[in-house]
């Protein structure tokens, strides 16, 4: 490893690596693609967890007036007709020309299906809540002489992980 040729002795910018992948790519799509994808979350806002650009054509020796065809989740053409007009505006002003004149729409996204994340806080607490429940089943249990029944009375008290489905205490 230390007589790895390709590595550098000093830091080289991300953008300067990326660009060599892209490159090639980039230039088939061409430039207003390229940057209509990487400005994409900035242009479209919401609209962009429910739909992408996937091509844009231009008519021969013209880059102006073209057609972005936009891959949309099922259910959502309605609305995103209803929005046709100001995406259209909003990445022409992007690009400061008239880079876009229509837009087509395919359902091809799969719809991200809506289950609420859980929040890190609300875990800190309920793990600070189980923390102390055994501490206080551990002083309570200071009394017991036997050191079976005390490990078997324990055992019986701690709450179960919810992993396997079921709780073992209903009013938790």
């Amino acid at each position: 490893m230390a007589n790895d040729q390709t590595r550098k002795k000093h830091m080289t910018r991300l953008s300067k690596l990326v660009d060599l992948m892209i490159e090639p790519s980039a230039r088939a799509r061409g430039f207003v693609f390229s940057q209509l994808i990487s400005q994409w979350q900035q242009i479209a806002g919401d609209m962009a967890s429910w739909c992408q650009p996937v091509e844009l054509k231009f008519n021969k020796s013209e880059t102006n007036n073209g057609i972005l065809k936009l891959a949309i989740a099922s259910g959502r053409g309605p609305e995103a007709n209803q929005q046709a007009e100001h995406i259209i505006s909003r990445i022409n002003a992007t690009f400061g020309y008239a880079a876009v004149s229509k837009l087509s729409f395919i359902q091809s996204l799969q719809a991200k299906p809506l289950q609420p994340e859980p929040l890190e806080a609300e875990q800190r607490d309920s793990q600070a809540q189980l923390n102390q429940s055994i501490w206080t089943l551990d002083e309570k249990l200071q009394k017991v002489r036997s050191p079976a029944l005390r490990t078997a009375l324990r055992r019986l008290g701690t709450p179960c992980d919810d992993r396997g489905g079921s709780n073992r205490y209903p009013d938790e």
